[in-house]
């Protein structure tokens, strides 16, 4: 019977709960720009472990109950993106009600514009058609869902693949900086081919990438972005990833039963 379903950020939302330590915590301001908790100059901490601990478990339980947040320009730029990505490599309009695609003229320079959650982007189109031709002759936005059996109860495990071709996984990110291993912790690259391989949907995946752009520009100063990608692949192993699903999911079970009553949202225990 299914008792649980997970969704891969949710994953990554509780293994930072349970890893950050307060040294590495970033938190935002007022004016919502990003500090790391540890001052080195003076060797002290903004917040205390106590702190950060109630602030990650927080965010989690927000995450589990959707509660509404403020978007986020980099996350609706990487939305907007991918989206443009998308219609490029499948030679289509926008289906996707959240974003707005079309053409723009920038000081006598074609752009591709894009409007998603109030944000407004202008992107290079040499830049945007190059990662299409990347991802040329994949299949976009793939659903892909499968159990896994835990000693707590059948768990599903869901979500969208970016990109999928031949045996080759990729997940498209954006970021204004990069180093290599950046997403090495993101649970995307067990989830999303265990669940392809479980539901029978693919016989193998040999690989996982993360496709990062490191985007520049869509400042008032240089409003046409451009980015420099950096893929990030990791080779998959059906077994071992099965291990270390089973080992988080029945890790989030028993956070989610201690704080059950917190959680407003029941469809994650498969009850709405």
């Amino acid at each position: 019977m299914l008792k649980y379903r997970f969704y891969p950020t949710l994953l990554d939302k509780f293994s930072n709960f349970l890893d950050t330590q307060a040294e590495d915590y970033f938190y935002q301001d007022e004016q919502g720009e990003w500090h790391k908790n540890y001052n080195e100059a003076d060797e002290t901490l903004h917040f205390s472990q106590e702190e950060v601990d109630a602030l990650l478990k927080q965010e989690l339980l927000d995450a589990i109950n959707k509660v509404p947040h403020e978007p986020s320009e980099a996350a609706s730029k990487g939305t907007a993106l991918n989206e443009v990505v998308d219609c490029l490599i499948h030679h289509r309009n926008s289906d996707n009600d959240s974003v707005k695609i079309c053409k723009a003229d920038l000081n006598g320079v074609k752009a591709i514009k894009a409007t998603c959650d109030g944000f407004e982007f202008l992107f290079d189109i040499p830049f945007c058609k190059s990662i299409a031709e990347y991802f040329k002759g994949s299949l976009s936005q793939v659903y892909t869902a499968a159990t896994l059996e835990t000693k707590y109860g059948e768990v599903e495990l869901y979500g969208y693949i970016d990109e999928l071709r031949e045996n080759k996984v990729f997940d498209l990110k954006t970021t204004s900086r990069y180093e290599f291993g950046k997403y090495a912790k993101y649970w995307q690259r067990h989830v999303y081919p265990y669940t392809l391989i479980e539901s029978g949907a693919c016989t193998e995946i040999n690989s996982f990438e993360f496709t990062a752009y490191v985007l520049k520009g869509g400042t008032s100063r240089t409003p046409l972005i451009t980015g420099v990608q950096y893929p990030e692949v990791y080779q998959y192993d059906h077994e071992q990833s099965k291990v270390l699903l089973k080992d988080i999911c029945e890790r989030f079970c028993e956070f989610l039963e201690d704080n059950r009553n917190l959680i407003s949202n029941k469809k994650i225990f498969n009850e709405a």
